[in-house]
């Protein structure tokens, strides 16, 4: 074992040993927070459903002092982040499925920019109230790119930020991060009346580059970022509710052009996206017929870049104008109880590329219309199982603005069957069959031009969807009282496979001097992911795991995109009555060599082990204070689908200080 390694070990066994000769030193409700998702469009916890749902809360965030995707999204078995660590680059990778095959969703507007060596959607989640990751194939829920999974995430609201008995609240925040030198700040203002509310935040984010954990500064990795939300409810009458949000956030930072890539061309990068969704709520309390959710949105993501050293100046933008419409309806057929999910959804993409001035064939002017209807239906049959059927059909159309190249059209119909049954009070087995699909996105079909000096980019309106079919099996427990009746212990085991046919990749062909996007063979994901969670009112601990494997199975060669194995764990001590929180983050990620080498490729990568440290102090009922060191060890390392290291060790401190009447 290395030195790191066994440092790792040390500290891995004192918090160990603290959290066991501790655990009696301090007093709370030692409960699980239940927390509600939406993503499965079902209103249900993350603990009693059958899909696989991962949900980072607005209490997390604030422990964690997460700045950016790569903090949302840790700790979530089979997820992580591909691109690096610059928040220009990184994408979500779900189940080893990244590049377009994972649907972001923010208040319910998709996030459908895509293209390579830059991100997919840009949010601070200083702005943010509760983020969910749904693991595994959901087209029959959300249609096109959810081969991989679907972060969906919410923003703030009055509601959410006010106490019960508050109608107006302030909160101030201010963080620093002695790595990047970082300075982070944010304020947010909430009023609630008898019949509305309404919320205004504002987030900034200023850093420089960090170092990694040799000590040697990472080129080009600050930034300065700006960020905020308005958002409003009005309740009509009693069942009836309009919500209208408006979020912007905007970078102005140096970056590379291949923003994943440890050099290239240097630019100065604006990023700026812009949201708005207005969504109808009708649910009557005593109706079984009418549970009614409709939000219409537009969405606006321009990446604007100037070379810093020539007066070359590109621009990508893409606009959604969308509509997501559904209703939930209960019955019964004799014993059996129905609950029916039922919907339409419609948006237009828009794709513009310029270059000095001209079209940009690179990223070429598109259009795309998709329009799904879908429909679920969930079971209880009697009281141990439960039957989900699901089938959902899509629409796209697609349309280059080049009149020499053909327009396309595709379908696709997914379905989903899915079973759950009690086994014994507390132990449920789930087990599904889901389909999923996801159509060429306008820029593989599209795409001409210079690739690289000798090489061009050739179109492809023949390109054919990707197809899924996931198998999966697991197992969920929940009991309370398993040790003494103020503990809660709660897990949940999957194992699956995902099938995935007609995969789209980038093939460059040297004798040709081209590139272009093609259908290769088939692909196969298996996976394992395992996660258990344990409180009680003094600690609390979380042992959470993965391990995937991808092939090409035409070629047999390993997939490029699938993350090394990993398992992790935390644990938590409550002291003074609750009110201060000290605990460690241990996790252990495995080399991952499986990859096929060469130019272009995906390098191997080293194992790791982190540890942090964490403490959150509540010194009055207005003050919160938390405190982080982040690779204690100064590890040097990166993640796998990085070609930059990460940071070394980084100390981290907010204060926030929460007002209300």
């Amino acid at each position: 074992m290395t030195l790191h390694g066994n440092r790792v070990g040390a500290v891995l066994v004192a918090a160990a040993l603290l959290a066991s000769v501790q655990a009696g030193a301090a007093s709370g409700d030692g409960t699980l927070t239940e927390i509600v998702v939406s993503g499965t469009r079902l209103p249900e916890t993350g603990s009693e459903g059958p899909i696989p749902v991962g949900v980072v809360s607005r209490a997390d965030m604030e422990q964690g002092m997460t700045r950016n995707l790569a903090d949302l999204l840790q700790d979530m078995p089979g997820v992580t982040t591909a691109g690096g660590p610059r928040q220009a680059a990184a994408k979500p990778n779900v189940r080893g499925l990244g590049d377009g095959r994972v649907v972001i969703r923010i208040d319910g507007a998709r996030q459908n920019f895509q293209t390579r060596h830059r991100g997919q959607a840009f949010v601070d989640p200083m702005l943010l109230e509760q983020v969910e990751v749904l693991r595994g194939p959901a087209s029959t829920l959300h249609g096109s790119g959810a081969i991989g999974g679907v972060v969906n995430v919410r923003t703030m609201d009055a509601d959410s930020f006010l106490g019960p008995d508050e109608h107006f609240g302030v909160r101030l925040t201010s963080a620093f991060d002695d790595n990047e030198r970082g300075r982070f700040g944010a304020v947010t203002l909430a009023g609630r009346g008898e019949r509305s509310g309404l919320l205004g935040s504002v987030s900034r984010q200023k850093a420089d580059d960090f170092k990694d954990g040799d000590g040697n500064r990472v080129d080009v990795t600050g930034h300065d970022g700006l960020s905020w939300l308005v958002k409003g409810h009005w309740d009509v009458q009693d069942a009836t509710r309009l919500t209208l949000a408006h979020m912007e956030h905007e970078d102005d930072s140096r970056s590379f052009g291949t923003a994943d890539r440890a050099t290239g061309t240097l630019v100065e990068r604006i990023t700026r996206q812009r949201t708005t969704t207005l969504n109808l709520l009708h649910a009557p309390q005593d109706s079984e017929w009418w549970d009614t959710n409709v939000t219409l949105y537009h969405n606006d993501l321009e990446l604007d870049e100037r070379a810093v050293e020539t007066d070359g100046r590109l621009v990508n933008s893409l606009q959604s104008l969308g509509v997501d419409a559904f209703n939930r309806s209960s019955l019964a057929t004799g014993s059996v109880e129905h609950r029916l999910l039922y919907g339409i959804e419609f948006y237009r993409d828009e794709q513009e590329g310029v270059e000095n001035g001209a079209p940009r064939p690179q990223f070429a002017n598109a259009r795309q219309n998709t329009l799904g209807v879908f429909l679920q239906d969930r079971m209880e049959l009697g009281e141990r199982a439960e039957l989900t059927l699901g089938l959902r059909h899509d629409r796209v159309r697609q349309r280059p603005e080049q009149t020499d190249l053909d327009n396309v059209n595709s379908g696709s119909t997914s379905l989903l069957a899915q079973v759950s049954y009690e086994l014994r009070p507390g132990l449920r087995a789930h087990t599904s069959f889901a389909e999923a699909f996801r159509a060429p996105n306008l820029r593989e079909l599209y795409i001409g031009g210079q690739h690289f000096p000798g090489n061009q980019y050739l179109p492809n309106p023949d390109l054919k969807p990707e197809t899924a079919e996931n198998k999966e099996f697991g197992l969920t427990y929940d009991r309370r009282g398993w040790i003494h009746e103020d503990d809660r212990l709660r897990g949940r085991v999957a194992v699956f496979r995902n099938d995935i046919e007609d995969f789209i990749e980038q093939v460059v062909d040297g004798p040709a001097a081209v590139t272009r996007f093609l259908n290769v063979d088939d692909a196969r994901i298996d996976g394992a992911e395992l996660s258990v969670d344990y409180e009680q009112p003094q600690w609390r601990a979380r042992l959470f795991g993965s391990r995937l494997r991808g092939d090409d199975r035409g070629l047999d060669i390993p997939l490029q995109s699938i993350p090394a194995d990993e398992i992790g764990m935390v644990v938590a001590v409550r002291w003074l009555d609750g009110r201060l929180e000290t605990g460690t983050r241990l996790l252990y990620t495995a080399a991952q060599k499986r990859l096929l080498l060469g130019p272009n490729r995906v390098p191997k990568t080293p194992s790791h082990q982190l540890v942090d440290l964490f403490a959150s102090w509540l010194p009055t009922p207005s003050v919160r204070v938390d405190l982080r060191v982040d690779n204690l060890t100064d590890e040097a390392y990166r993640r796998h689908l990085s070609q930059i290291n990460d940071p070394g060790r980084s100390v981290r401190l907010q204060v926030s200080w929460r007002g209300g009447v």
